[in-house]
């Protein structure tokens, strides 16, 4: 076999696809605000529990509790994030609220420029939602 001294290169294009659209518009993390929504109400429920817990022990009405000293001890701080937790998974509830509403009247209003309320489109725009 002979060896050229000549290099030969090969151009390889790829192309990809066009990927998602990247959007400006408000409430896009609806869905993960209802998610977290919903995980800081259960971790409220969770705190209020242990609160309740550590203020039967005080009153004597329950056996020991899990954090016998420190700052976990203490029911106020249990109910204090109770509150601090509960009061967060509103406002989440309220950003990704907001936001379904954004979205719903925006698709109304596509169904209203359509023609006719027989048209596809405007079943389509509803769907959507």
């Amino acid at each position: 076999m002979k060896c050229s001294d000549k290099a030969g290169f090969m151009v390889v294009r790829i192309r990809f696809g066009r990927g998602p659209v990247v959007t400006r518009r408000k409430g896009k993390n609806a869905r993960l605000a209802t998610m977290a929504a919903v995980l800081l109400t259960m971790g409220s429920i969770s705190c209020a529990s242990l609160g309740i817990w550590r203020l039967g022990v005080d009153l004597g009405w329950t056996g020991d509790f899990v954090v016998q000293s420190g700052l976990l001890s203490h029911w106020m701080v249990w109910l204090v994030l109770a509150g601090a937790a509960q009061y967060g998974s509103r406002q989440f509830q309220n950003y990704a609220a907001a936001s379904h509403e954004r979205a719903l009247a925006a698709f109304r209003a596509e169904a209203d420029q359509s023609s006719s309320p027989d048209d596809p489109s405007a079943v389509r725009a509803i769907a959507r939602v």
